[in-house]
């Protein structure tokens, strides 16, 4: 088996799209090392835990979100170049999705042990459904290092008829 797996990506073609020789080595970024955002997405809580500036080469943005009780919407948004992926750690989100044009618009109450996949430009506002409980997710930005490579567009002028429609 070891060998089958090997060879399956000895040709050089896969080996382009591998991280360089001397930067294969695993990194552990702890809790303590990274902040707590509130400017990115208020009223969100934002622990950005990987990107370029704490992975060297990162191709990901990945952290944690804690929304408090009562949390209302974030801004109303999408990203234009990445896809965007949620685990639901606990607590219940309110998700409000739409395409980019604002069509199909869906609410949703997503569950702690839910996986949820936002493609690129899709509109997606998330907010606490409680008003008691706390909630977090775990996100993960595919193919961006850092969140201005993810050009978020943000609908300001569209939000508050988006999250009361």
């Amino acid at each position: 088996m070891t060998t089958m797996y090997a060879n399956k990506y000895a040709n050089k073609e896969d080996a382009q799209t591998m991280v360089p020789f001397d930067k294969q080595q695993v990194t552990v970024v702890r809790q303590k090392q990274i902040g707590t955002d509130v400017t990115y997405e208020p009223p969100l809580r934002i622990g950005f835990g990987i990107n370029d500036q704490t992975i060297d080469l990162a191709n990901v943005v990945m952290g944690r979100t804690i929304l408090v009780p009562g949390a209302k919407p974030n801004p109303t948004h999408y990203h234009a170049r990445n896809d965007v992926c949620w685990y639901i750690l606990y607590g219940q989100v309110r998700c409000i999705t739409a395409r980019h044009d604002g069509s199909d618009r869906k609410e949703l109450i997503l569950e702690g042990g839910d996986f949820v996949y936002i493609p690129s430009g899709a509109i997606h506002v998330i907010a606490n459904a409680s008003d008691i409980e706390e909630a977090s997710l775990i996100f993960c930005y595919i193919g961006v290092g850092n969140i201005d490579a993810a050009e978020t567009v943000w609908l300001t002028e569209m939000h508050d008829r988006f999250v009361a429609a």
